[in-house]
């Protein structure tokens, strides 16, 4: 959703204890990487960067999207964000170039059966690795696991939106009563904390939008710090949990995955360096 002016308070909803912070993503390609990226299975590296980038960002970028993905950032009206969607996109592949010994370029993609974009062509000790991109307003957040689907969502919270309303067309029951509950001068804010929560939830399981009624989000049940279970129409075989983000002021974030034995280890452009 792009909803209009970025909101200057801050959440009502106590603050994350998992802090991301933006880097630019030209200190990123600075990096020098020594050796592979190791990464624990109970472990989910979350990288927030920035898409603002010089030319030279911008084309190593575009050099390293396969044909599928330039004919996708071609078709962006508003050169912006054509820009952006090239930045996340090649340092996505930036990223998991980290983690899979692999030139940028090399990385290979692929489809899941819901449509969830996945890693193709990997050699079986790196098969495991999953990953999950979003990126709003010229931010972006990369989350990469290991060994389990991994879904992450950010948004800027913006106050010119009918949360109500939109809470009706999205929301279930429960979750419609809590916002009507809520404070005039808070519901924005609930609002996208409860947006981001259930599309890190439907993008770990690789569905759409049309899904966001059956998934349920209960506040009571848990704490942004051990994490929220998650209800879902029908049921799966494991529960789903979901952790938000301090993303600073104006901004919230999430990540999902299944069960709750899994930290958030949140990196940055001195990462791939150091580690």
């Amino acid at each position: 959703m792009t909803l209009g002016r970025k909101m200057s308070s801050r959440s009502v909803r106590m603050p994350s204890s998992v802090s991301a912070e933006f880097s630019p993503i030209r200190t990123l390609f600075k990096a020098s990487v020594a050796r592979r990226r190791d990464l624990p299975a109970s472990t989910i590296d979350l990288w927030p960067l920035t898409l603002i980038g010089e030319d030279a960002e911008y084309g190593r970028c575009l050099d390293w999207l396969d044909q599928q993905e330039r004919e996708r950032a071609s078709r962006f009206l508003r050169q912006q964000d054509r820009e952006r969607y090239v930045l996340a996109h090649g340092g996505l592949r930036f990223i998991l170039g980290l983690y899979l010994d692999l030139a940028p370029a090399r990385i290979e993609f692929s489809l899941t059966a819901t449509g969830k974009p996945a890693l193709a062509g990997l050699r079986p000790e790196s098969a495991a690795l999953t990953f999950n991109l979003s990126h709003s307003h010229g931010n972006a957040m990369v989350a990469v696991a290991q060994g389990r689907e991994v879904g992450v969502d950010l948004e800027m919270i913006r106050e010119d939106v009918d949360a109500l309303k939109l809470a009706e067309r999205f929301f279930s029951d429960r979750e419609q009563l809590h916002m009507r509950s809520t404070a005039s001068e808070s519901r924005s804010q609930e609002f996208f904390h409860y947006w981001v929560a259930k599309e890190a939830v439907l993008k770990a399981e690789g569905v759409g939008l049309a899904s966001l009624q059956s998934c349920e989000i209960d506040w009571s049940r848990g704490s942004d710090r051990d994490g929220v279970p998650v209800r879902l129409a029908g049921g799966s075989q494991q529960p789903w949990v979901v952790r938000t983000l301090d993303c600073g002021p104006g901004w919230v974030g999430a990540v999902a995955a299944r069960e709750s034995d899994w930290t958030i280890n949140p990196c940055n452009s001195c990462t791939a360096a150091t580690d």
